[in-house]
């Protein structure tokens, strides 16, 4: 059901002329990532882990799919950093698969506040978007994407 819904989602869109189709999946190697990986034409991932083992054990298995299907790794992105969680798992991800460290996101309370968009409430915000937005441009340049 979900390759037959991904499927249909991706061939009845009108999607018009894209600089940039970035399909946010859920963590792991489940059927939802494969069937993307098959059915779209792709420059290459960017893989999103958290600063525990856990995650960059779930995050390795990924990056070993997509290098299987001959694919390329744009790099790795630490989401949730900061002093709950720590910091630095993404990184060490990152060089251990070889793979660009692409920037870190951090777990802040601002977030929480439903009044503006987080960015114009923490201006911090919006510079590590960029941040990692400009990290992923380059790992596309490097990669030979024409979108970059």
């Amino acid at each position: 059901m979900i390759h037959n819904a991904i499927n249909q989602f991706l061939q009845t869109t009108d999607w018009e002329d894209l600089d940039y189709l970035i399909v946010d999946l859920p963590p792991g190697t489940s059927d939802s990532p494969l069937t993307v990986m098959q059915s779209l034409p792709m420059d290459g991932f960017v893989v999103v882990s958290t600063p525990q083992e856990l995650a960059n054990l779930d995050a390795k298995r990924c990056i070993n799919m997509i290098r299987k299907l001959n694919l390329n790794v744009l790099g790795v992105v630490e989401n949730y950093t900061g002093e709950v969680f720590g910091e630095g798992g993404g990184k060490d991800l990152a060089k251990e698969v070889e793979a660009p460290f692409l920037g870190g996101i951090a777990l802040r309370s601002v977030y929480r506040d439903p009044s503006k968009p987080t960015a114009l409430l923490d201006k911090s915000v919006g510079k590590e978007f960029a941040a990692v937005t400009d990290a992923v441009k380059k790992s596309l340049k490097e990669f030979g994407s024409e979108a970059a």
